[in-house]
């Protein structure tokens, strides 16, 4: 797996985390309000819970995207490793070395 690949990978990662944290906190707001009355909490807690909805449907499909794209990515690779293994291990020894050098420094 690439750098960039990683980058994605974590940052996908990090984007659907947060997005369960979003989730948390409105649906917490959402049991909170309940208890308050008046037209205008009313409509905020309509408002409030469509968005926990819509949340929720887009935390389901991006995380389903990302693990779709991960399978996807993880079975490029292996392809690409099986029909190329002598490239793969030059690329590999390369990274080590490079990496190697820049931590003897």
């Amino acid at each position: 797996m690439t750098d960039t690949t990683q980058q994605l990978a974590l940052g996908g990662q990090k984007i659907v985390e947060d997005l369960r944290v979003l989730l948390k906190d409105s649906e917490e707001m959402l049991r909170l309000a309940a208890n308050v009355p008046g037209e205008g909490v009313d409509a905020l807690r309509d408002r409030l819970g469509t968005h926990v909805e819509t949340l929720q449907s887009a935390l389901g499909d991006a995380q389903h995207n990302a693990q779709r794209r991960y399978r996807v990515a993880t079975v490029s690779t292996e392809r690409y490793v099986r029909h190329n293994p002598w490239r793969a291990i030059g690329i590999a020894a390369g990274v080590g070395f490079l990496l190697g050098v820049l931590t003897a420094r």
